[in-house]
């Protein structure tokens, strides 16, 4: 970082201005000592923290053990606390699988006001999916593809394939699976959105694999 002090004024009672001396001697004296006070601190910072990041699947552990079923080379975010389990191959810009697990419906959605109800069938679930895929910030000219029945271990499902444009012009796809469990208590989803130009066919064939090994808990 480079620090300008060309323009920076110091005054003593008010009206007096430091001469230039003395303030290049404070200002190559005290700013060493403030970069190791601020670095120190934010080293002890660190280490009293859990390590949060993307960790590869191997590492997978717990609630988040779903993501050691992807071959190596997939990443997922390690951070207990978020919801859903989100996963990536090449990078978040470019793909994206996030697995929300035993969501307890009512499950309210991100951008929308009609939740996921106990009761609904599967195209219903779906409906509510799309719609907050219309109203959510950054997605743009979103066409459904496809809207067809499926399973995630058994229990009936949707299969919704849909495309959109992000705010730089990009084309992405989306494919997800959805299902309501568990007495119409729960919620899972299985999505993936990457650019289709590659990544999109790229990762496929990984998130069907994950999709149809999948074990509702």
């Amino acid at each position: 970082m480079r620090i300008d002090m060309r323009n920076a004024r110091l005054f003593i009672g008010g009206s007096r201005r430091l001469p230039n001396a003395l303030l290049s001697m404070l200002v190559h004296t005290l700013l060493p000592i403030l970069i190791l006070a601020l670095t120190i601190t934010t080293a002890a910072g660190c280490l009293g923290s859990r390590s949060v990041g993307w960790k590869p699947v191997e590492l997978a552990r717990d609630q988040r053990a779903v993501a050691a079923a992807l071959p190596s080379g997939w990443f997922f975010f390690d951070d207990k606390a978020a919801d859903p389990l989100i996963l990536t191959r090449y990078g978040a810009h470019m793909d994206i699988v996030r697995v929300t697990q035993n969501g307890k419906l009512p499950f309210k959605l991100p951008y929308t006001e009609l939740p996921i109800n106990a009761g609904m069938q599967p195209y219903e679930a779906a409906e509510a999916v799309v719609n907050n895929l219309l109203v959510t910030p950054g997605v743009f000219d979103l066409t459904m593809e496809e809207l067809a029945p499926a399973e995630i271990d058994g229990a009936d499902a949707f299969r919704l394939s849909l495309s959109y444009s992000i705010e730089n012009g990009m084309r992405r796809r989306a494919l997800i699976f959805g299902a309501i469990h568990g007495d119409h208590n729960y919620y899972t989803e299985m999505a993936m959105y990457a650019h289709e130009d590659y990544y999109f066919d790229a990762v496929i064939g990984d998130f069907l694999a994950l999709v149809n090994g999948y074990k509702i808990k």
